[in-house]
């Protein structure tokens, strides 16, 4: 039996509703929640997701402040705009959007944001505390992964869970999520690979959590039959016929399409439930994103 795919869309647009009725309830107090983005320049992909967190920030009822320096803005002209930001009581969260150009460190920004309004953890002591298993905000993207999980009403109490990539943004912290509900948790990489050693890992996991940047990386001899399998990645590769040679479209270009880190057609025929690339972990996250800051204000009116 193909695996059954998890309705992400139907599980973002509950997380959705729960924060439209929260924040209802906060304006009858007289209080908005509200996220800045803080993006400098005009870097394509950072304003393309620029203007999703402004699209969602609507539908839920946040106040949205785009902070947009030039690309030729200094180090110090972004570090006070943050330090306004972090001022700024309409201000929930603050959302720095990669890449800077060359002559800002991210990490003298992201150091500079209030722990309180770093709702992305990106911050070192938000890091540090979900290390420590007090998180206050989760990275949203792993974040995402457990909610699904939890939605699908998973028990992560012994559940051997294995994460396939160790990026600071979502290996590392998806592992220590499910580490902290005392899941048994292996982190495996393209180190692990190289040794030779990924597919006794993955044969062993009840649940697996694909991130690691590579399109198809995980195929069916590497899943054991009813896993759960959870995919964040998103790859656009070029569209091959029945030979291997790319489909051009109308203008002799060839066409791509968005597929995730693991092979979904031959998967789905031994896991027992997955999620699907587009479609899938991406529209959780941008709802974990909205949750953090509503969690946020929440902190700083001390309700």
């Amino acid at each position: 039996m193909p695996a059954r795919v998890i309705d992400c869309t139907a599980i973002a647009n509950e997380i959705k509703q729960e924060i439209i009725h929260e924040v209802e309830v906060l304006k009858k107090k007289g209080i908005v929640p509200g996220i800045a983005t803080l993006l400098v320049g005009d870097n394509f992909g950072a304003k393309m997701y620029r203007g999703q967190v402004e699209k969602f920030c609507a539908e839920v009822g946040f106040q949205y402040i785009n902070a947009n320096p030039p690309v030729t803005a200094s180090e110090q002209d972004v570090m006070q705009i943050v330090r306004d930001l972090n001022q700024d009581d309409q201000v929930s969260g603050i959302l720095p959007l990669r890449p800077f150009p060359d002559q800002i460190s991210d990490t003298v920004i992201i150091n500079s944001i209030d722990v309180n309004k770093d709702i992305d953890c990106f911050h070192p002591y938000n890091m540090g505390k979900l290390a420590l298993g007090e998180v206050t905000f989760p990275p949203a993207t792993p974040a995402a992964c457990i909610e699904i999980l939890e939605r699908e009403k998973v028990d992560f109490v012994g559940a051997e869970i294995v994460v396939v990539g160790h990026s600071n943004i979502v290996g590392k912290p998806a592992m220590l999520l499910a580490l902290n509900r005392n899941a048994t948790t292996t982190n495996i990489h393209v180190f692990t690979a190289k040794a030779g050693n990924s597919d006794k890992h993955t044969l062993g996991a009840d649940i697996l959590i694909v991130g690691a940047g590579v399109p198809n990386l995980i195929k069916k001899h590497q899943v054991k039959k009813g896993a759960m399998v959870i995919d964040v990645g998103i790859n656009r590769v070029k569209v091959l016929d029945e030979k291997g040679q790319p489909v051009l479209d109308d203008k002799g270009k060839p066409k791509t399409k968005t597929v995730g880190d693991v092979a979904f057609d031959e998967v789905c025929e031994v896991a027992s439930a997955i999620t699907q690339v587009p479609g899938g972990v991406g529209v959780v996250t941008n709802m974990m994103l909205m949750k953090n800051a509503l969690k946020a204000c929440k902190m700083q009116h001390k309700i």
